[in-house]
C-alpha cells in the first residue's frame, strides 16, 4: 500500500482531487435522488437500475448480476493488483412508499440520506472522477453496489461475489455514510435469532394453569440475560422484537421473540448460542401441548485485521492527511463476509450524520469534503500498490 506522500506524487493525483471536490453539488443531487427511491431490503431493484445508469454513465459500462448487485469497472495498468469499493443499495427501513429528502443550505434530511445513499453517490463520484481525471499506475478497480446489506438481507449481495471477488482483488474498501472518522477494521460477530413458542391457549380463567405462550417467550428472554457477558470481547444480549396474544382474556397460543447475539470475539459468541439453543430446547419439557423451536435469522462471524496491518494503518494515515482523527472500531457490514474468507477489507465513514435510521436523519453537507478527500486518498493508495501483497 502506498503511503500518502507516494500516492500524492502519482501524476493526476491532484488533478483528480481538485475535481472531486468541485464535483460536490452533483453528489448531493444524486444522493438525493437516489434517497427518494424506496429501497428497503429485497426491494432493490429500482434504485439497483439508477444506480447501473449512473455507473454506466460514469464508466461506460455497467452490469446487474444475479443477485442484484451493480458492478463496473475501470480498467487499470497491467500487472498491478485489484481493489474493489462497495456501497449498499439498501435502506434501513422496510417500507417506505415515498421518501422524501428536505434540502438545506447546510443539511440534508430524510431517510436514507445517510444510510446509505450518500455512500452510493460517492462510489459513482469515484469512478467518474478517476476515468476523467486518471492517475498513473493504478491497478483495476471495480466498483459494486451490493444488496441485502442491512441484517434481514444476511449480506446475500456480497456473499454472491464469492468466490469471484478473491480472483480479482485482495483489498477492498466499504463506503458507508454515516461516522466521518470512523475506521472499522474488525467485523461484530452476530447472530439474529427467531423463537417460535406454541401452546394449547384457552381462556385466561377457565384454563388458568395451561403453558402461557408469552410467558415462555419472556422466561427465555430472562435466562439470557442473566447469562455472564464478559466486556472484553464485548457481548450482548438484545431482545429485538416481542409479537403474541390474541384478546384480554385468553392464554397466548402463540410467541415470536427475535433477538440478537452480538460479540467481538468468535469463542464468545458461539457460547452464547449454544447458551440460547439449550435454554430453547427446554423450555417446554414437560409441558403438555407446547412446542419452540429456534431458527437463524442472520449470522455474521467475528474477525477482522489488526490495527498493524498495513491496510488499517494506511487508512489511518489517508484520514490524518485529510485532517481526520481516525477512530479505530467495529462493525457489521459488507467487510464482515470479506473479512471472513480472508480478504482485507475496512469500512470508513463519509460525512457526519445525527438521528441515523430516523425519518429525521440528516446529513452535515460542510462534512463531506473531508469525507472525500480521505475516500479519494485510501483508494489511491490501495490501487497503486506494486503487487498484491504490496505494503
Amino acid at each position: 500500500m502506498l503511503s500518502i506522500p507516494e500516492a500524492s506524487s502519482r501524476p493526476g493525483f491532484w488533478m483528480g482531487l481538485t475535481l472531486l471536490e468541485s464535483d460536490v453539488p452533483r453528489i448531493v443531487a444524486q444522493a438525493v435522488q437516489l434517497a427518494e427511491i424506496p429501497s428497503p431490503t429485497g426491494l432493490e431493484e429500482a434504485r439497483a437500475q439508477s444506480v447501473r445508469e449512473l455507473l454506466e454513465e460514469a464508466l461506460g459500462m455497467a452490469r446487474i448480476d444475479q443477485a442484484g448487485n451493480v458492478a463496473s469497472v475501470l480498467a487499470g495498468a497491467k500487472g498491478r493488483p485489484g481493489t474493489v469499493v462497495l456501497a449498499p443499495l439498501d435502506s434501513w427501513y422496510e417500507s417506505i412508499d415515498h421518501p422524501h429528502i428536505q434540502v438545506r443550505p447546510d443539511r440534508l434530511t430524510g431517510p436514507g440520506i445517510a444510510g446509505q445513499s450518500i455512500a452510493l453517490a460517492v462510489l459513482v463520484a469515484l469512478a467518474r472522477t478517476l476515468r476523467e481525471r486518471p492517475v498513473q499506475g493504478l491497478g483495476d478497480i471495480w466498483f459494486v453496489a451490493t444488496v441485502g446489506s442491512e441484517m434481514s438481507g444476511d449480506l446475500r449481495g456480497i456473499c454472491h461475489l464469492f468466490p469471484w471477488l478473491p480472483t480479482v482483488a485482495e483489498r477492498v474498501i466499504c463506503l458507508q455514510g454515516p461516522g466521518l472518522g470512523r475506521l472499522d477494521h474488525w467485523s461484530v460477530g452476530t447472530y439474529r435469532g427467531e423463537l417460535a413458542i406454541w401452546a394449547p391457549g384457552g381462556h385466561c380463567w377457565r384454563d388458568s394453569g395451561r403453558p402461557n405462550a408469552l410467558r415462555l417467550a419472556m422466561e427465555f428472554s430472562a435466562q439470557m440475560e442473566a447469562i455472564h457477558k464478559p466486556g472484553f470481547p464485548r457481548t450482548l444480549y438484545n431482545p429485538a422484537q416481542l409479537e403474541s396474544g390474541d384478546a384480554w382474556n385468553t392464554l397466548p397460543s402463540k410467541a415470536v421473540l427475535r433477538f440478537e447475539l452480538r460479540s467481538d470475539g468468535e469463542e464468545e459468541l458461539q457460547r452464547l448460542i449454544r447458551e440460547a439453543q439449550r435454554a430453547a430446547g427446554s423450555l417446554c419439557k414437560g409441558l403438555s401441548g407446547c412446542r419452540a423451536e429456534l431458527s437463524q435469522k442472520g449470522f455474521r462471524h467475528a474477525t477482522g485485521l489488526y490495527p498493524d496491518h498495513p491496510l488499517v494503518m494506511g487508512t489511518r494515515e489517508a484520514q490524518s492527511w485529510a485532517g481526520l482523527v481516525p477512530r479505530l472500531g467495529a462493525s457489521s457490514s459488507d467487510a464482515s463476509v470479506c473479512l471472513h474468507y480472508g480478504v482485507a477489507s475496512v469500512t470508513i465513514g463519509l460525512a457526519s450524520v445525527v438521528g441515523l435510521e430516523t425519518h429525521m436523519e440528516s446529513l452535515y453537507l460542510d462534512s463531506l469534503p473531508v469525507g472525500l478527500r480521505q475516500a479519494y486518498a485510501v483508494l489511491v493508495q490501495v490501487a497503486g500498490r506494486n503487487t498484491p501483497h504490496d505494503t
